[in-house]
């Protein structure tokens, strides 16, 4: 399966949609980004909702994408001082003084202007546009009738061979909204 983004706005928006925001964390519940991602219907069930720090500020520690529970739930090693050394897809920023905390949150929309997002534990944070600039997709499960001659396609191949291509991800950016489209 794969996933197809389509445009929209923020007019488009019903107390029923699931947002999506990541972006810097300016404290207080207030997260700024470029980029919104909304969730309708059955799509609902690639996203719930969520409020989680992703590059916490003021780390005191390594930043590492790998959840140190489930390490020390499993014995398995557990090493700070060679985390400190890694570098790439799996830590992906270099662990320096000066990165911005990231936030990520997924809720209902409970005001336009500001965009505030109702959270888990009866919570809201406000999502303000970088720049000035908010662009909004609606994010759907894709399915090979969807993709028509003009699509954009952003994928990332697992193996490659002269006659095949194996895809890890596979995302088709869509001109029109998702109310717009017939197959």
């Amino acid at each position: 399966s794969f996933l197809v983004r389509w445009p929209s706005s923020l007019f488009s928006l019903t107390n029923q949609s699931l947002v999506e925001a990541i972006g810097v964390d300016q404290g207080s519940n207030l997260v700024m980004t470029d980029h919104i991602d909304v969730f309708e219907g059955a799509d609902q069930v690639l996203v719930k909702p969520t409020y989680q720090s992703v590059l916490p500020g003021s780390r005191p520690g390594p930043l590492t994408v790998i959840d140190p529970a489930y390490f020390y739930s499993n014995y398995l090693a557990w090493d700070f001082a060679a985390q400190n050394s890694l570098y790439g897809w799996a830590y992906p920023v270099p662990p320096v003084a000066g990165n911005p905390a990231k936030l990520h949150v997924v809720g209902n929309p409970i005001a336009l202007n500001p965009l505030r997002l109702g959270l888990p534990g009866n919570n809201f944070a406000t999502v303000v546009p970088a720049n000035g600039i908010l662009a909004v997709t609606q994010v759907t499960l894709g399915s090979p009738s969807m993709v028509q001659t003009g699509d954009i396609a952003f994928l990332i191949p697992a193996s490659v061979t002269p006659q095949s291509l194996i895809l890890s991800q596979l995302v088709v950016l869509k001109k029109i909204p998702w109310s717009q489209f017939s197959p």
